[in-house]
């Protein structure tokens, strides 16, 4: 029954539609849903018109993602976002599991395939290992999503760029906000913040903690946030910024999958050997970057950055206790000159990127008795990189852009009781693109682009090794792949936003994990023949009425194996594990004049399968959220309380899938229907 009724009112929206969009009101679209207002990205190296940008970019506000939500993880903010898919774990240890057009599905724990920024300063490292210990979305003021290749930008990332961003201090007056939030499953987050002015510019500072009892067995969670935000006009045209997060999680406990056996009798219990081992994390991980901008009197801009991060893990498993020390500085430069030939004005974008990362890993046995892996890891990445924007007609803008990434890993081992397995490997790749935007009207572009990217293997793929053997795996290579996309999106009426955008991707020497019978758990990789990744993506915003709107986001992907064997099994053309064929998002909310607000968010996610070899295949799932809220002014405070349930029909799900997992180790339950409540107020 409960599917009904949301199928019929997305059926309702939908019939509203066309009548709505022919109304030629005036009434603007609001700016805190997804993608097509008239803005300027940064996503793209050097802030840049959408209407120029020849690439898939969706953008999600921080008003949006904080709209009634608890905030406790980017599948609330993505899930406006067609193309990208992030597969919640329900599992604190463990990042959720961010994929871009099936790039990023391959992930055991933390972000691969997917380069992801905060506030400038990379949380993917040089190694293509992405964590998300220092987001906290109470702060984010937006978030940029370049979908598809863009390694012409950024380097070792083949599904693309989540770029996010702080909210900016006001600068004029001092102010003051704080939320709280409780749930079931023990859940409780509470976050502040000041900012005030400072001669010619502003400081902020946040910080919260979050806990949770979470509801699975020993999937306990304790964890502590800060941010700053500094920024100071230097001159007319020149800025200093300074920005910090810092984290501490002191308890992050790891409940595991459960087999097919478990998930029927109980998915809130916790894998028998996680409990057993208290597996789980201890992380602190710090970050500072400082970044210096001056705009040319020609109309340039340039930016130079540097940054530091430091992580300290204690890393207990069911088959290990891993720790690492972690190190990683960078550097960045970036200058955007303007051109003249003939009558037009192009710009060009040029700079490089310089990481450097250096991890001090020891794996011992479970019980600590015995040391398994010592070594020392450096990882060093530079890039230098080039880009053309030219805007060859009124109607046309063409995008060239260029980059030659060489990632060099060493390592030093230290326990040489099974000989000294010390080496170093270097993985180099060139990366381009070339596009084009044709302007149909004021409010509609499409867009044509061709791009190609690689990827290489993080230090943890390339250490582990099915031998058992120190050093790095010198059988496991970068993935290379090459994308073909076209591209609608616009404004009509001023009342419906639109995109759609079509790809095509052919993958060489996929990343793809799996396990072996004696280590459970662990994961290992190997490259496939091939791949291909096309499908199709479709959003779209419009208001109804003044006091009503709907959104809709629709991926439909075809993620195939072209050419993969092993010594074993055959499984060219099968599909690509762990990403779901259709997804779509449908969401209706409604605002009285008196400021009370109700929405309806229904999320569609069609069955995927488990492994290489097809065998194994979740159910699809359909999720109904509903909340409610209201937005009360008083002479100095704005407050804002509201209410929400989550899987509101009582649907038992698989939230994510632990691909090609041994001894049927697949799922990661999604909870029952759970609710919350919280309170957001405003110093005014």
């Amino acid at each position: 029954m409960g599917r009904k009724v949301c199928f019929a009112l997305s059926a309702l929206t939908f019939g509203v539609l066309p009548l709505q969009a022919q109304t030629g009101s005036q009434d603007s679209v609001r700016a805190d849903t997804v993608v097509l207002r008239p803005i300027q990205v940064s996503v793209t190296r050097s802030p840049t018109p959408l209407s120029d940008v020849p690439w898939a970019v969706g953008f999600v506000s921080g008003n949006s993602i904080r709209d009634g939500r608890p905030t406790l993880g980017l599948d609330e903010a993505l899930v406006e976002v067609p193309g990208v898919a992030v597969s919640n774990r329900y599992n604190p240890s463990q990042d959720q599991r961010i994929s871009i057009r099936g790039f990023g599905a391959r992930s055991p724990f933390g972000v691969r395939g997917v380069k992801i920024l905060i506030d400038g300063i990379p949380q993917t490292l040089p190694d293509g290992q992405g964590q998300l210990s220092n987001l906290d979305l109470e702060s984010v003021g937006s978030i940029e999503v370049l979908r598809g290749s863009a390694s012409s930008l950024y380097g070792n990332a083949s599904g693309g760029v989540i770029d996010i961003r702080s909210v900016t201090p006001n600068t004029r007056s001092a102010a003051a906000w704080g939320s709280v939030t409780g749930g079931a499953f023990g859940a409780f987050k509470w976050r502040g913040g000041v900012s005030t002015p400072i001669s010619n510019g502003s400081f902020a500072i946040t910080g919260g903690r979050t806990i949770a009892d979470g509801f699975r067995e020993h999937s306990t969670a304790n964890q502590w946030q800060v941010g700053l935000r500094f920024e100071k006009k230097l001159g007319a045209a020149s800025t200093l910024l300074v920005n910090g997060q810092f984290s501490d999680a002191p308890q992050l406990d790891n409940p595991g999958s459960l087999n097919q056996a478990e998930l029927d009798e109980d998915p809130s219990q916790a894998n028998a050997r996680n409990v057993s081992a208290d597996a789980g994390k201890t992380v602190a991980q710090h970050q500072l970057g400082v970044t210096f901008r001056q705009v040319l009197s020609n109309g340039g801009r340039i930016e130079l950055m540097g940054f530091g991060l430091m992580r300290d893990l204690d890393n207990p498993l069911s088959f290990a206790r891993i720790t690492i020390d972690r190190v990683a500085v960078g550097a960045r430069a970036v200058v955007t000159l303007p051109m003249i030939v003939g009558r037009s004005l192009p710009y060009v974008t040029f700079g490089f990127d310089l990481q450097r990362q250096r991890d001090d890993r020891v794996n011992e046995t479970p019980d600590r008795t015995s040391v398994v892996l010592d070594q020392l890891e450096n990882v060093t990445e530079i890039g230098p990189f080039a880009r053309l924007r030219w805007p060859v007609t009124d109607d046309v803008t063409l995008t060239l852009g260029g980059r030659y990434d060489r990632v060099t890993f060493d390592a030093d081992d230290r326990l040489l009781t099974n000989g000294d397995d010390s080496g170093s490997r270097s993985l180099n790749a060139a990366s381009g693109s070339i596009g084009a935007v044709y302007r149909f009207s004021r409010g509609v572009q499409g867009y044509v682009n061709v791009s190609s990217s690689f990827e290489t293997p993080t230090t943890t793929e390339l250490t582990n090794r099915p031998t058992g053997l120190g050093g790095f795996n010198p059988d496991l290579d970068p993935q290379t792949a090459k994308t073909f996309e076209v591209g609608f999106r616009g404004l009509v009426s001023r009342r419906l936003a639109f995109d759609v955008a079509v790809f095509h991707t052919d993958v060489t020497d996929a990343l793809i994990p799996f396990e072996v019978t004696t280590d459970p758990g662990r994961r290992f990789f190997r490259n496939a023949g091939s791949t291909t990744h096309r499908g199709i993506e479709i959003s779209g915003t419009l208001r109804v009425q003044d006091n009503l709107r709907t959104l809709v986001a629709y991926t439909l992907g075809d993620y195939t194996f072209g050419e993969f064997r092993t010594a074993d099994e055959t499984f060219d053309g099968n599909s690509l594990p762990g990403v779901p064929k259709h997804r779509l998002h449908h969401s209706v909310r409604a605002q009285t004049n008196t400021g009370v607000w109700i929405a309806l968010d229904n999320t569609y996610s069609s069955s995927m399968f488990m492994n290489d070899a097809n065998t194994v295949e979740t159910d699809g799932y359909l999720t109904t959220g509903l909340r409610v809220g209201a937005t009360v002014y008083t002479r100095e405070f704005v407050f804002s309380p509201f209410v929400g349930v989550l899987n509101l029909f009582d649907n038992q799900y698989v939230g994510s899938a632990v691909v090609n997992a041994r001894f049927g180790r697949f799922f990661e339950p999604a909870p029952r229907r759970n609710a919350y409540a919280g309170m957001r107020v405003r110093w005014r």
